[in-house]
């Protein structure tokens, strides 16, 4: 398993065992009230529970990690260079036509890379990450990248959208926070306050991501 891997399953671990801890509070409450489910019912709560945490503890620590804690490491850790774009890697999905609020396939083009590395051995592999308006051919752009990396690391990112992607994952944090903290006995005010600066501490670390990465261009 990869170091990514298992980053996904303790988030996931660790969101149901939150859910739990939420749905036996819950629980508890309907059987001090008189009021108790059947098993399907507590099956479901439970399940539905879990599922909000573990949604929203993925859009907070996940998307993190693969837009803004790994990308700061390879930043880093890695050897740069200036590559040239040779052409697009095509990936379908899909994506909601809010007119008629059905799906459809679209299609992501991701920019396929070649560089010398530092041993003098062509390398062609593709970016991390792409946008609405992707490098054209033939464009240098400059990544980092090792042999045991399946996509080079582009330094050049689009800094608004990455801004707004460490805003939106702090508040996913401040929310995954307050329901974290529903199987505590804490005060709604303590909640709420506890909750916020786990959001801005999550904030504050990701644009500290970007603006090392922009640093290091």
């Amino acid at each position: 398993m990869t170091f990514f891997g298992g980053f996904v399953a303790v988030v996931v671990l660790f969101s149901i065992f939150l859910g739990y801890r939420i749905f036996s509070k819950i629980s508890d409450k309907k059987q001090n009230s008189g009021k108790t489910g059947g098993f399907l019912e507590k099956a479901f709560l439970l399940f539905f529970v879990s599922l909000i945490m573990v949604s929203i503890n993925g859009l907070a620590f996940i998307l993190s990690y693969s837009f803004f804690w790994e990308k700061a490491y390879r930043t880093f850790g890695e050897p740069q260079y200036t590559a040239t774009v040779i052409g697009y890697k095509k990936e379908i999905t899909k994506g909601k036509n809010f007119s008629n609020s059905s799906y459809s396939d679209r299609v992501i083009f991701f920019p396929r890379v070649e560089y010398t590395n530092v041993n003098g051995k062509k390398i062609v592999k593709t970016l991390d990450i792409t946008s609405n308006d992707p490098p054209v051919l033939g464009e240098k752009v400059k990544i980092t990248d090792t042999e045991n990396q399946e996509n080079t690391n582009t330094v050049e990112l689009d800094w608004v959208m990455l801004a707004a992607g460490g805003v939106f994952t702090g508040v996913a944090a401040f929310f995954a926070a307050l329901l974290a903290t529903y199987g505590t006995s804490d005060s709604m005010k303590k909640r709420l306050r506890w909750s916020l600066r786990a959001g801005l501490v999550l904030i504050l670390i990701n644009l500290l991501c970007v603006i090392f990465i922009y640093l290091k261009q």
